[in-house]
């Protein structure tokens, strides 16, 4: 019997599976556009990836957002210390390299800067104070109860029998914050707040904290303490929640994703994985000429 036609069923078979898997992976990303003859669009293209774009890219998108940047996965992240770039040095030694030889010249600045804050935040503060206040059961239980305490201790358990405690704390409390709402009275509240900052920053205890506690505070061994205690973890937690629920971050990585080309995509998948798809390629030729000896036994 002739030797090839032992030979060419496995050969053939093998030759038939490479060409295959070669074309199916190359279907994946080829080609990048659909095409056309005689207005009639040729069956499989463009190819798998470029056609599913956008599906692939919300699917993906979504996967991220919701399984991959979850809260509890960007409080955790932002919880460790490795990932801050937190230099090894205390405060004076980088106040030196910066050229700062005395901090407390900066107090100026800084008291100028708190004021121009507390300006812009306070009018929000004082109007929404009241509904703040109101929004929050626990914390007018507890503005109530404070101020049942100051009238027993003041006036006496029985001035109840005679005025409602409830009434008392409801008519200061609407006066109080008819008061701090007022316009009129807004300069003044808002003076008495620069010269609290004034006060604060004049300290002789603030100034020494400037010169020593701050000066010796050690940058990345305090930081790594501070991000260690057990309420920063729960109000990182907070944070990250928020930014996860309030962030665009699904439309973010979608927006980015489509901004891809997929000559890139295409480009970075067979960069990274180009020696897998190659062995599968092999695979299946190897595999096609296995079966091909089959037919022979078959």
């Amino acid at each position: 019997m002739n030797i090839l036609n032992f030979l060419v069923p496995p050969i053939l078979g093998g030759i038939i599976a490479l060409s295959t898997n070669w074309l199916a992976i190359k279907m994946l990303f080829r080609p990048h556009t659909a095409k056309y003859i005689f207005g009639i669009r040729v069956p499989f293209t463009p190819g798998l990836i470029p056609k599913e774009r956008a599906r692939l890219t919300t699917k993906l998108a979504e996967a991220i957002s919701t399984r991959l940047l979850t809260p509890e996965v960007l409080a955790a992240e932002l919880s460790d210390p490795s990932v801050w770039p937190l230099p090894d040095m205390t405060v004076g030694e980088a106040l030196t390299a910066w050229g700062i030889s005395d901090p407390t010249a900066y107090i100026a600045p800084i008291s100028n800067k708190l004021k121009t804050i507390a300006d812009k935040l306070l009018p929000k503060i004082l109007e929404s104070m009241p509904d703040f206040v109101e929004s929050r059961p626990e914390l007018d239980a507890k503005l109530a109860e404070l101020t049942y305490k100051v009238i027993d201790e003041n006036i006496g358990t029985f001035t109840g029998i005679f005025v409602s405690k409830s009434k008392i704390y409801a008519s200061i409390k609407n006066n109080l914050f008819a008061y701090i709402c007022d316009q009129e009275n807004y300069e003044m509240i808002r003076q008495k707040f620069h010269d609290g900052i004034d006060a604060l920053l004049s300290h002789p205890e603030t100034l020494n904290a400037i010169n020593e506690k701050l000066y010796t505070f050690h940058i990345r061994d305090g930081l790594t303490e501070f991000l260690q205690k057990k309420a920063v973890p729960r109000i990182l937690e907070v944070v990250a929640s928020y930014i996860a629920k309030n962030m665009p971050i699904q439309t973010m990585i979608e927006n980015k994703l489509a901004a891809f080309d997929v000559a890139e995509a295409e480009e970075l998948i067979l960069t990274v994985a180009g020696r897998e798809l190659r062995l599968i390629i092999w695979l299946g030729g190897v595999l096609g000429f296995i079966i091909g000896g089959f037919t022979l036994v078959l």
